[in-house]
């Protein structure tokens, strides 16, 4: 049995989310509305067949209509010939089926890597990316693909150093407990968070070509850290835009973060939509992903050893029905 490290990518939007729903966690049941049941469906098209059934551990998790440039997962399998599967084949054969099915996920790279490193404990930071749209004239009719990627604020007075200056109350170690969703769970939750990082700037259309495009002003919020709570990034994106705006003032802002409390959120603010929400990027220590990946070298030697054994035993086997 080997672990495998999973970097991939997705469009979120015709998904339920990243995590499989199914009922009792029954693993016999393949959610293709999900992006981890379609990944996990993909591994069972390798050849030879894993006699493991996949099932990923993901480093993080995203809702309904929420984009990946880069999560990531492992997974542990295992074939007859207990050899490793080379991580090329795994690509062409599990995007070859996302391609035949209409699915809008990628596996990007495939790691064999001993079973001491973890997708989501060995995690060093997660990079989010929030991209909105301000109309620059009355027409505010949006492309195609800004419309799947993109939130259009429909606000024409929209005070970008305003925002900025407010990024700053974010910064440092802060109880985000008002800024995160209630969830139903037993586990005890860590609301005091970090982080490490928090910008906005300027972006660019998706499309340039789209004369549409020039009608608005692009944004980019840029938010990491080692591990935020469920909806944090969109309710803290979702306060910066109602600062923004003018409906709420930086001293609203400071009285949720020094109140924090599920009943302390200010309603003249929203979450902002998930379709803007990006995870760009899933950090490890590249030393020790580097110490724990099974190298090329290895596995050759070690495919070499186990088809020397095969043939041994082949040979053997045709001695005894010779006998």
């Amino acid at each position: 049995m080997v672990r495998y490290l999973l970097k991939f990518s997705y469009i979120g939007a015709h998904y339920r989310g990243l995590q499989k729903q199914t009922p009792y966690n029954d693993n016999f049941i393949r959610d293709t509305d999900s992006i981890q049941g379609a990944l996990e469906t993909a591994l069972l098209k390798l050849l030879p067949k894993s006699l493991i059934r996949p099932a990923l551990v993901l480093s993080s998790r995203t809702d309904a209509g929420v984009h990946a440039l880069g999560n990531t997962a492992h997974v542990e399998l295992e074939n007859k010939y207990n050899t490793i599967y080379d991580s090329s084949h795994v690509k062409q054969c599990v995007n070859r089926y996302f391609g035949h099915c209409g699915h809008t996920i990628r596996l990007l790279d495939c790691i064999p890597i001993t079973n001491d490193f973890h997708a989501r404990y060995s995690c060093k930071s997660r990079t989010y990316l929030y991209r909105f749209m301000v109309p620059k004239c009355e027409d505010q009719r949006i492309a195609l693909l800004d419309a799947t990627h993109t939130y259009y604020l429909r606000s024409h007075n929209f005070d970008v150093d305003r925002v900025k200056r407010g990024i700053q109350l974010f910064m440092g170690t802060k109880d985000f407990t008002t800024f995160s969703a209630k969830s139903v769970t037993d586990r005890k939750i860590q609301y005091v968070r970090a982080l490490q990082a928090f910008t906005l700037e300027e972006a660019h259309a998706f499309m340039p070509l789209d004369p549409l495009t020039k009608n608005f002003t692009y944004w980019h919020f840029t938010c990491k850290a080692r591990s935020f709570l469920y909806n944090q990034v969109r309710r803290m994106v979702g306060a910066l835009i109602a600062l923004g705006s003018g409906r709420i003032t930086e001293k609203d802002i400071t009285v949720m973060l020094q109140v924090p409390s599920h009943h302390n959120w200010d309603s003249r603010v929203l979450p902002v939509p998930p379709n803007g929400l990006h995870l760009l990027n899933v950090e490890y220590d590249p030393d020790e992903l580097r110490r724990c990946t099974i190298l090329e070298q290895e596995e050759k030697l070690q495919s070499e050893e186990q088809m020397q054994e095969l043939q041994c035993e082949e040979q053997k086997q045709g001695l005894q029905l010779k006998e």
